[in-house]
């Protein structure tokens, strides 16, 4: 068990959180969350020894138990294998778990460092797994990540057999793979049983009964402190005094932090054709081979598939930053396109928010103050350049200049990038309530669950069956969108690729199974651990059989 008891951290002179404490039970997932900047990193920090803490206890993390995946991961070998055995480990079981999580023999040779962000995270997750730790901690794990990348990752988590803290802003991931969820806020740090839904239906009713507590208690503050003023002297003088030590004593409640998030209101899209979009055959570069699609007024359009497939390059050839090759892009009458790209290349890093509205809309200080501040962009980080914000801070300065513009085409790439929950949460809300045309890229699935009216899935060539959305259509090069009432071909490459992921991840159980029995004493656990064996070399069996299935 891991508990942490009244953990106190400071910056300087600035409280991060204080009296953080809470308790996880070994083989429990639980899930950490909190607006950015609640000090969330800095706790995983601290629980891993990274990071001191300035009061409190922390029990039950031996350094030898835990596995960290942290967020912006150092390599330091020539090689990928070379890398994940600068943590120790046999060289053979270092090569499983490269394979389970997608690695190929090839890329075993290749610098880890060449990688990108995504592939970077799992080579992260890879290293920590090496050593089979009782604990695995992981911070931001969803993040660079595609779709599929993070279906494994979920899939590995749910079938994890040790204990697993991660804090993620991903919904799904917190929906599908945690049972308790910390929140931090406000310098402190609740922790509530159950996933993403149930944690918000009961912060709320948590956050009405302490505010209907707090402003019951101020009333009777109230009442007392005017009894005390009326009769300071007087024939009730004593009972005053009596009232006054009442209100000496008092241990007073703490106005619970509001739950009020930024309203995001796109406005109302102007009429346009109803045609908004068509793609036929384009080409780019051998990235994009023979892509159509075609948008309607009012559809809210998801565009997913593998990073590196060309989903940003395709929106950059959209919105003219880019030439294609060939094929033609027809953008319906009427239609104005407002984009966010994942980069903000659409933001000048050299101005401060208040000047880059100025420049491009003419605002006053005052008005560009005031449609910063709808976005939670207040005081000194709006006088910043651009350069020194976060990527959080970025987003909602882009988001910003969209709401500007007046579009009614959004084009957006990653819009959830970087932010946290409430944020997410109130952009979901906007693009929701907006009544114009929406291309999204991103991997945020809770956000395509919610938002989107369709799906369109990117991908190579050999890739067969439609996408994971039940609204989903298919779109891939070389061939015309494939609506969803479409019978599947007979052979379907993603299935076949899923089996196969389980086949790995089971395969590593069964090594982690028999890593403890080798260690163990006790009969009954020896009994118990035997069961599993069998079980899991039964499961492995079932799992070939239907990948046989699947090849015919």
């Amino acid at each position: 068990m891991i508990q942490l008891e009244n953990v106190t951290k400071y910056y300087g002179e600035r409280l991060i959180f204080r009296d953080v404490s809470f308790r996880v039970f070994d083989g429990e997932k639980v899930g950490i969350v909190g607006k950015n900047g609640a000090g969330k990193s800095t706790l995983l920090k601290i629980m891993t020894g990274a990071e001191p803490f300035d009061a409190g206890t922390i029990g039950g993390l031996r350094a030898e138990d835990v596995g960290f995946v942290e967020q912006t991961p150092h390599f330091t070998a020539e090689t990928l294998l070379d890398e994940m055995l600068t943590v120790g480990g046999e060289k053979f079981m270092a090569r499983k778990i490269l394979f389970g999580l997608g690695f190929t023999e090839g890329e075993l040779e290749k610098n880890p460092n060449h990688f990108s962000g995504g592939e970077a995270a799992k080579i992260s997750l890879a290293k920590a797994l090496l050593n089979e730790p009782r604990i695995l901690i992981l911070d931001e794990p969803t993040n660079h990540l595609d779709i599929y990348a993070i279906e494994f990752l979920e899939d590995f988590v749910k079938n994890y057999r040790g204990t697993v803290i991660a804090v993620t802003h991903d919904r799904h991931f917190l929906q599908n793979c945690v049972e308790k969820i910390l929140d931090m806020e406000g310098g402190r740090a609740t922790l509530y049983p159950g996933n993403y839904e149930k944690f918000i239906r009961l912060k709320q009713e948590r956050h009405e009964a302490e505010l209907k507590a707090y402003e019951k208690q101020q009333e009777e503050i109230a009442k007392l402190e005017e009894f005390v003023r009326r009769n300071k002297a007087g024939v009730k003088a004593k009972q005053a005094r009596g009232r006054q030590t009442l209100l000496d004593r008092m241990e007073r409640l703490q106005k619970p932090p509001s739950t009020e998030t930024a309203n995001i209101n796109l406005g109302d899209a102007a009429e346009s054709a109803n045609r908004v979009l068509i793609l036929e055959r384009v080409n780019f570069k051998g990235i994009i081979n023979d892509f159509n699609a075609e948008l309607f007024k009012g559809e809210k359009v998801g565009l997913i598939g593998r990073n590196g497939v060309g989903k940003s390059t395709l929106l950059k050839i959209i919105v003219g930053e880019l030439k294609a090759d060939g094929g033609e892009i027809k953008i319906g009458n009427r239609v104005k396109i407002g984009y966010l790209s994942q980069g903000h290349e659409e933001l000048n890093e050299n101005r401060t928010p208040l000047e880059e509205l100025n420049y491009e809309f003419g605002l006053t200080e005052g008005q560009a103050r005031s449609e910063l501040a709808r976005l939670n962009l207040f005081a000194e980080v709006v006088e910043k350049p651009i350069i020194d914000l976060s990527g959080g801070e970025k987003t909602r300065v882009a988001l910003t200049k969209l709401i500007l513009t007046g579009a009614n085409f959004l084009i957006l790439d990653e819009p959830t990038n970087h932010l946290d929950l409430p944020a997410r949460e109130a952009i979901e809300a906007a693009l929701r309530a907006f009544d114009g045309t929406i291309l999204i890229v991103t991997h945020d699935r809770y956000l395509l669950d919610k938002v989107t009216t369709r799906i369109i899935e990117f991908r190579g060539i050999r890739d067969e069956g439609l996408g994971t959305s039940e609204k989903a259509t298919s779109s891939k090069p070389k061939a015309a969108q494939v609506e969803r009432k479409t019978p599947a071909p007979k052979f379907n490459q993603q299935a076949v690729d899923k089996v196969e992921a389980q086949i790995k991840m089971a395969e590593m159980e069964l090594k982690m199974l028999e890593h403890e029995i080798n260690g163990a004493v006790a009969p009954e656990r020896l009994t118990e651990l035997a069961e599993a064996h069998e079980a899991k070399l039964l499961e492995i069996d079932e799992l070939y059989t239907r990948w046989e299935e699947l090849q015919c």
